[in-house]
């Protein structure tokens, strides 16, 4: 279940100079108060969306809401709304966003350097995971290391990268092994079929 919508904060409150109220026919302060509306998920802002407010007379209480404003009135709200900031928390889920695209594609960058790594200094149960010629994902890892890298693959395929944790299973690989050398290892990292290699 999906929480969104939206919400409003204080963004400034301001005492107005004297002005006659519409309401008391006196002259008055006023409490100017405004807000900020911004969007929510799970009411977290994610961005503003507007500023709202009103005016009480400190004379009678009456409250104004913008369109029921005199010309006088309308000039101090608008002064107010003016000066009033919207604040960086109504931002915060974009930030977050922001966050989280920046710290993937640092991990993403990390994994990319450490499989190059793990491919020219090859380890036995080094695990490869590459992408098959019918699109599917699939793993192979390394069974022995002497004049070529041995592997053993995986007889199972999976259609999406996140499903190559479940297929990841000593029983599903082949008894036969496969000799690939460096060179030919780094081409296929190189050409994307072998796209990830894990270490543990």
């Amino acid at each position: 279940m999906i929480f969104y919508g939206s919400n409003s904060s204080q963004l400034k409150s301001k005492l107005t100079r004297q002005i006659p109220c519409a309401n008391c026919n006196e002259s008055a302060k006023f409490n100017v108060e405004v807000y900020g509306k911004y969007a929510h998920l799970y009411w977290i802002p994610i961005f503003p969306i507007g500023k709202t407010g009103g005016a009480v007379c400190t004379n009678c209480n009456t409250v104004f809401e913008p369109k029921q404003m005199d010309h006088n009135l309308k000039l101090e709200y608008q002064n107010v709304k003016d000066e009033a900031k919207t604040p960086i928390r109504h931002f915060s889920a974009l930030f977050i966003i922001a966050i989280l695209i920046t710290g993937l594609s640092v991990s993403s960058f990390l994994d990319g350097k450490n499989s190059e790594e793990y491919i020219a200094h090859p380890m036995v149960n080094d695990l490869y995971e590459f992408k098959t010629e019918a699109n599917y994902y699939s793993t192979m890892k390394i069974s022995s290391i002497s004049d070529s890298i041995y592997f053993k693959f995986n007889e199972y395929e999976t259609n999406k990268k996140s499903g190559i944790s479940e297929i990841d299973i000593p029983k599903n690989y082949e008894e036969q092994e496969y000799g690939y050398t460096t060179k030919e290892l780094q081409g296929l990292f190189k050409d994307n079929i072998i796209y990830e290699v894990k270490r543990n």
